[in-house]
């Protein structure tokens, strides 16, 4: 089937907040089945690694608190306290499958020097010979950049990170699950229906600026950063899927689901 992914050795995996929350509290239905379709992946000979949002969600829910925050301290709090109990539920669904999981906290210093890149590469290399899933997040407590959305830094949410890590451990698949079946054009017209773009092989100005409508209320970047994402991949000849993350993960890579893919046509 043309552009099947389905034999691609080494995938990153990016589950965004519209996906893996669920009216303002964790979707923990949704984490159990990507757990084990991931588990599956993994068990079959793939190196998966995972970049989650979520914390900033899950501190929202402990905290009993229904609208995010503007406020940059709070969500810093927030992100503290939602961190372990993220990391403690993707741990016991993981489990129920047979994989471990490995937690790995970035900030955009990381990226500055080669010795780091490298030391990142080899950590995450290790966890593929042992079958762990290393998870993936920005460091929220550190940074205030991916919280304030700044513009003079690498990355500003976890899409951005994606990219980085991405091209730093050189996957053969960038997968970025949302709540929506892709990249839509006209998304902002009240007169035109919106249309979804099943393949692109180039990022152009109408893409950027269609793509800046629709930011999640719980997420930060939208669509602009996962085009963004994949635009910066692009250039390093590696293929980016935005898919809607209720699809089951082997369907979106085999393409029997509507999806986008954004690849030069390399691959």
């Amino acid at each position: 089937m043309k552009n099947n992914f389905s034999k691609t050795k080494r995938i990153l995996i990016k589950i965004g907040t519209a996906v893996i929350t669920k009216n303002n509290r964790l979707n923990k239905e949704l984490m159990r089945q990507k757990a084990r379709e991931i588990s599956e992946l993994i068990h079959g000979g793939k190196q998966v690694i995972m970049i989650s949002s979520g914390a900033v969600g899950a501190g929202m829910e402990i905290s009993n608190v229904t609208d995010r925050p503007r406020d940059v301290i709070q969500l810093q709090l927030l992100s503290g306290k939602g961190q372990p109990r993220l990391m403690r539920l993707y741990e016991l669904k993981f489990k129920k499958f047979g994989i471990q999981i490995a937690q790995i906290l970035l900030t955009h210093h990381n990226f500055q020097t080669q010795n780091e890149v490298n030391n990142l590469s080899d950590v995450i290399k290790g966890y593929f010979k042992t079958h762990t899933l290393p998870i993936v997040n920005t460091n929220d407590i550190i940074t205030k950049e991916e919280l304030t959305n700044g513009s003079s830094v690498k990355f500003t949410d976890n899409d951005e990170l994606a990219a980085l890590v991405a091209k730093t451990m050189k996957v053969d698949l960038l997968l970025i699950l949302t709540n929506i079946d892709g990249l839509y054009m006209n998304y902002a017209s009240k007169v035109e229906k919106p249309t979804l773009l099943e393949n692109v092989d180039k990022i152009t100005k109408n893409i950027l600026d269609d793509s800046r409508i629709g930011i999640s209320p719980l997420g930060l970047g939208g669509m602009y950063s996962k085009v963004k994402a994949a635009q910066y991949l692009l250039r390093h000849n590696i293929p980016t899927i935005i898919a809607n993350g209720k699809h089951s993960i082997p369907d979106i890579l085999e393409n029997k689901v509507k999806r986008t893919l954004i690849n030069t046509g390399q691959k």
